[in-house]
């Protein structure tokens, strides 16, 4: 149980980003990334974790559908995986600006049970975060993104998640084997409105 605490306690370290010192022009932004990769996919032992926007462009205003995945494929009928409040996390990169999007999220140690075959999904919501230190345009872009989120939608922009699934699978005594983090890293992006041309 010692090795079990010890463990849930390094999910106490947050992903942390940086917010870019770049300022934007609006009017010198560059144009749609051709074949943005939109799907990602990795196996790791008896897990499968996949990250998934459901298209690579989306009209801003319009419902950003991108979720992230973890299946169990291995010998049994279930397994318990111990983790944070989620095993997932989505920081992500607003390209264009040069602005991270940090995630965090609370910390408690919590165990869900992933039945073979059957995955455990969560939408993306993009959370972000300032401090003073930041300059005014990130903190004016997050909190633009804070607005958007709460409709499912983001600003214009091109996003690249860099998504990870971050868990102890638990044996039978409810002892971690091992701590996995397994990453992918998708990008979509989201077109400017014309009359903002």
């Amino acid at each position: 149980m010692g090795k079990f605490l010890v463990i849930i306690s390094t999910f106490a370290v947050l992903l942390s980003g940086c917010s870019g010192d770049v300022k934007y022009d609006e009017q010198n932004v560059k144009e749609s990334p051709i074949g943005s990769k939109a799907k990602a996919e990795v196996t790791e032992g008896d897990f499968v974790y996949r990250l998934v926007s459901e298209k690579s462009v989306y009209a801003e205003g319009e419902k950003v559908e991108v979720y992230a995945e973890l299946e169990y494929i291995g010998a049994e009928a279930e397994v318990k995986i111990a983790h944070a409040n989620s095993p997932f996390y989505f920081p992500t990169k607003e390209k264009m600006r040069n602005f991270d999007i940090r995630y965090g999220m609370h910390q408690p140690a919590r165990m869900t049970v992933l039945k073979k075959g059957l995955p455990l999904r969560e939408r993306f919501v993009p959370r972000g975060g300032y401090s003073p230190e930041d300059p005014k345009e990130y903190v004016d872009f997050i909190n633009v993104v804070w607005e958007a989120s709460k409709k499912g939608t983001l600003l214009w922009g091109d996003y690249q998640v860099s998504g990870s699934a971050n868990f102890d699978p638990l044996n039978d005594s409810m002892v971690s084997q091992e701590s996995l983090r397994l990453n992918v890293e998708i990008e979509f992006f989201i077109e400017k409105p014309k009359n903002n041309e």
